[in-house]
């Protein structure tokens, strides 16, 4: 299998770095491979020596090819280097967990020394989430080694297939968009993960296909599952089935080429949509919305769940929300669902939590403004007293929407949706009657109605009919009759601040 391709772009910034005698670099990477082959490049661009720790074989020289005995240990490899001549570059993989030992710390705090008088180095690497021990971060430079290119991902695959194909012939039928949106899947993967995903559905049959797009989609599940702060959620309903949100819908379809087609979309000078915020009455289509924009954009929805978000431990919080950010920024192309965002960020730094919700909402809020990726932010909020003005003003988001209770017509066609879901003929009720005893009602109340009316006709022993749905209604009290006064307020304020959906 070949190598993963060197990612170019880092070289000049770690050839300044070395020059300038920095001893110590962490990158920030969970691929080993990929660093290394990154560090060959540097060591050879700069005429050093180049070598590679493991801990099963201790220092192994580029030139030499077999390993120096007794540097297993972390104590003992470092020792090596200390007392080692010569402008050397070494790769320690997996050497960060020996830094809680407070022994092997000082050992590297003396390489550290011994190396400032020349462009020798020790690279270290681990993951962003990781915070290296104070003592060491304050002399390690930390360099972030970014995803893989589309550019990368390409050239990684054409050389995958040209190695399987020395095994056997390949059948291809998949075309250039399909490949276009083979590699925007790939997105968040590492090379490992790419290499096993795409042998293990080509080698099945030999064949590269679309089936082969579902595949790197369930791996990016696992990614997402690893993370402990987003949850992959299923879209499997797009727009066509939301009944009503017209001015919602038409805002999205317009923007929906941009995602299919980036490479045009750039040429003809638009960059990716940051994302909008779903202001409105619970109930009335604001998650539903976000799952329906994945469908019809055709991209994983990954959730934030804000109960994982917070957690006791000090910096911890901060480090989740980093690891969030970084996880969606990878899968790029990506629909970020923030369901209720006025309990993800509390702003007022309420519950006595010492400055901690103020400074993640800042964090929160600078990455909106700053961000480039294509992460299409869809945050749903029913109570907006809570929520400041910095989120609510332009560039955060590119339109917020008020979704307000359906109208007459709306309600209509929420009716239909659900009587059809349920196998039943909507021409066969009054529809004409339920819209009207239907009035005030929000969509998942309607939906609760049809829901519990079928209950009742079937304890009837039953065919359902308007009758029952007409029964459920008239024992329901909406949240507009129990909620008037909240409601009223929610469509005062966004009465003149926000974009109707419907």
């Amino acid at each position: 299998m070949p190598r993963p391709p060197a990612p170019l772009r880092h070289l000049h910034d770690l050839e300044l770095l070395i020059q300038a005698h920095h001893p110590v670099i962490f990158l920030e990477t969970i691929e080993e491979e990929r660093a290394e082959v990154l560090l060959e490049h540097v060591a050879s661009e700069l005429d050093l020596l180049y070598a590679v720790w493991a801990p099963h074989r201790g220092i192994t020289h580029q030139m030499v090819g077999t390993a120096i005995d007794n540097t297993e240990e972390p104590g003992a490899c470092l020792a090596h280097i200390h007392e080692a001549k010569g402008e050397t570059l070494y790769y320690l993989r997996g050497f960060v967990p020996s830094l809680q030992d407070g022994v092997v710390r000082e050992r590297l705090k003396e390489v550290y020394r011994a190396l400032w008088k020349h462009r020798g180095a020790v690279v270290l690497s681990g993951p962003g989430s990781f915070e290296l021990p104070d003592d060491i971060g304050r002399l390690a430079t930390i360099v972030r080694l970014e995803p893989p290119t589309d550019k990368e991902y390409h050239q990684y695959l054409s050389a995958m297939l040209r190695s399987l194909r020395q095994r056997e012939e390949i059948r291809v039928h998949i075309d250039s968009l399909d490949v276009g949106r083979l590699i925007q899947q790939l997105r968040g993967l590492t090379f490992f993960e790419v290499k096993k995903v795409m042998t293990a559905a080509i080698a099945e049959s030999w064949t590269l296909d679309r089936t082969v797009i579902a595949r790197v989609l369930e791996a990016k599940k696992e990614i997402i599952r690893r993370s402990g702060v987003l949850e992959y959620t299923p879209s499997e309903q797009g727009l066509k089935d939301i009944a009503g949100l017209e001015r919602l819908k038409a805002w999205l379809r317009k923007r929906k080429s941009v995602f299919a087609d980036p490479k045009r979309a750039a040429e003809f000078g638009l960059s990716p949509p940051k994302g909008l915020m779903l202001l409105g009455v619970p109930g009335c289509g604001k998650s539903l919305s976000a799952k329906a924009v994945a469908c019809e954009y055709e991209l994983p929805l990954v959730r934030l769940d804000p109960g994982a978000l917070y957690t006791k431990f000090v910096g911890e919080t901060e480090k989740n929300l980093r690891l969030a950010i970084q996880t969606a920024e990878s899968m790029a192309p990506v629909v970020l669902w923030i369901d209720e965002i006025e309990k993800a960020f509390r702003p007022d730094g309420s519950g006595g939590d010492s400055g901690l919700s103020q400074r993640v909402f800042g964090t929160f809020l600078s990455w909106l403004q700053d961000k480039s990726d294509a992460v299409f932010v869809i945050a749903t909020c029913n109570d907006i007293s809570g929520m400041p003005p910095e989120l609510m003003r332009k560039g955060r988001f590119d339109e917020i929407f008020f979704v307000d209770l359906p109208g007459a017509a709306s309600r209509r066609g929420i009716f239909c949706v659900h009587l059809e879901r349920r196998k039943r003929d909507p021409q066969k009720f009054d529809l004409d009657a339920l819209v009207e005893a239907s009035d005030g009602f929000s969509g998942s109340e309607i939906e609760q109605a049809v829901v519990s009316s079928l209950y009742a006709a079937y304890a009837e022993d039953t065919e359902l009919a308007t009758h029952h749905v007409l029964a459920e209604l008239a024992e329901t009290r909406p949240l507009s009759v129990t909620m008037a006064e909240r409601i009223e307020s929610l469509r005062e304020w966004a009465r003149d601040r926000t974009a109707s959906a419907d």
